[in-house]
């Protein structure tokens, strides 16, 4: 069995610009997510919970999945399933940090909307085999 290898929990999610001192939460003050990692096949779904963020029209939501590889600090997963079909095909390269029970992915800097962000994506661990 691997490191990832169980089912996570979305608990958090942070976005900056680069050099700028605020940030944002992209999947909202109650995001709600779930990633899970099975015999050698990963699948995560994003969602921003907040009551009101449909009403504003910024209710982001994201899911992906494929066979993945991991290393012990990135995560490479080859897209074959998608919400985005341009994704389909491609990977999807995170780093990982694991701090306990919790898992800090950080997608590489890209233009979401009209800014060049960086992202944190963090994971609690709900499941494991």
């Amino acid at each position: 069995m691997d490191q990832l290898e169980g089912i996570w929990r979305l608990v958090d999610s942070r976005a900056w610009v680069e050099g700028a001192s605020d940030w944002s939460v992209p999947y909202g003050a109650n995001p709600v997510g779930q990633i899970t990692f099975s015999n050698g096949r990963m699948l995560a779904v994003l969602c921003n919970g907040d009551a009101d963020a449909g009403a504003l029209g910024k209710r982001n939501y994201s899911s992906y999945g494929g066979p993945y590889s991991f290393d012990g600090t990135t995560l490479d997963t080859h897209v074959d399933v998608a919400a985005d079909a341009s994704r389909i095909g491609g990977h999807q390269i995170r780093a990982v940090e694991m701090k306990g029970e919790q898992m800090v992915l950080r997608p590489p800097q890209r233009l979401y909307g009209n800014s060049m962000e960086r992202r944190e994506i963090i994971w609690e661990r709900i499941w494991q085999p």
